[in-house]
């Protein structure tokens, strides 16, 4: 369990020459142990999750597209612009929006304090970014940024025998409209196992953006999934549990808990963020007096297993049942 506090995550300061472009940020996922601009498949998080406080008149960045990385946003405080090809949105403290690849954004401090805001994005192996306002393009690798200009398929390719140039990847226009909601707005859904032992509230905020339940991108999924949870006082969430290839992080927004893993129980507090890497047993109980709220953020793997610790149970995704192993091998039952 890699765990650290708000309190104790630097900000750093990105600006623009001009200061058109503003923000500090915590990066929360890089504290955590990941590393920047990479993903599992180089020993770090498939998620990174970003902290940003924006100055009253500047953008985070330019108004930019990427052509594979997926970005969610959750307003804290202040008051937002956010442009898309549809026009500009207002956006307020509980709005939550994503931006899916090829769906040009930007996102301005329209008030008169700081906009705080979290921003949940996935790290991809490759990825290019285009600015529309500037026709520029970036890639990542090899991070890079250049104009492009136009060409016949064939031009150059018959007078040398190689180049090492990279070509422009033509940019698609996004195929859904700009999603966004208010938080505040939804309603508080209710869990609970038959006892009563485990049990909360949530509010599932990408399905409500439009993902669909338990299903990776490609399939009408997307790269992550974030739910804001309540725990009331004494509540436990879910039975101590681990993945065999989803990653969880933990961010709680107010109140105290106890957070067990495999290293033992760690109390928790308003600040306090924690991620969980596959094969690591954990499960979240609340021990203050009020009520302890967090934001979940997970991936979305193409498939699951879950193991259950404490009664030696199993499922994985799209079983829709629970089992415990008994002994057999490959051949029992075909024959």
């Amino acid at each position: 369990m890699n765990a650290g506090h708000l309190d104790d995550i630097p900000w750093d300061e990105r600006k623009s020459p001009s200061g058109k472009f503003h923000s500090f940020c915590q990066d929360i996922s890089l504290a955590l142990g990941g590393i920047r601009n990479v993903g599992t498949w180089g020993g770090s998080h498939p998620l990174d999750l970003q902290k940003r406080r924006i100055p009253a008149g500047a953008s985070v960045c330019p108004y930019h597209a990427h052509l594979a990385q997926w970005e969610l946003f959750y307003v804290i405080s202040g008051e937002g612009q956010v442009r898309t090809p549809e026009g500009d949105t207002r956006v307020h403290p509980g709005d939550v929006f994503v931006h899916p690849p090829r769906e040009t954004h930007q996102l301005t401090n329209i008030g008169t304090e700081d906009l705080l805001v979290y921003i949940i994005a996935d790290n991809v192996p490759l990825d290019g970014f285009y600015y529309p306002d500037s026709d520029k393009w970036g890639l990542r690798p090899p991070s890079g940024y250049f104009r492009a200009l136009s060409a016949h398929y064939y031009e150059g390719e018959e007078l040398v025998a190689r180049t090492d140039s990279p070509a422009p990847i033509a940019l698609t226009p996004p195929d859904s409209s700009f999603r966004k909601l208010s938080s505040d707005l939804l309603s508080w859904i209710p869990w609970s196992s038959p006892q009563g032992k485990f049990q909360g509230t949530s509010k599932e905020l990408s399905i409500a953006l439009g993902a669909q339940r338990d299903t990776p991108t490609g399939l009408g999924g997307h790269p992550f999934d974030l739910e804001l949870s309540r725990l009331e006082a004494g509540q436990c969430g879910c039975p101590y549990h681990s993945h065999s290839a989803q990653w969880e992080l933990y961010l709680i927004l107010h109140g105290e808990g106890k957070a067990r893993s495999i290293e033992g129980e760690r109390n928790v507090r308003t600040g306090d963020v924690f991620v969980y890497p596959p094969g690591e047993a954990h499960q979240l109980t609340n021990v203050g007096g009020d009520h302890l709220d967090f934001l979940l953020v997970a991936d979305n793997p193409l498939t699951d297993v879950w193991h259950y610790p404490d009664s030696d149970k199993w499922s994985f995704r799209g079983a829709e049942r629970m089992f415990k192993p008994v002994d057999g091998d490959l051949w029992t039952g075909e024959e």
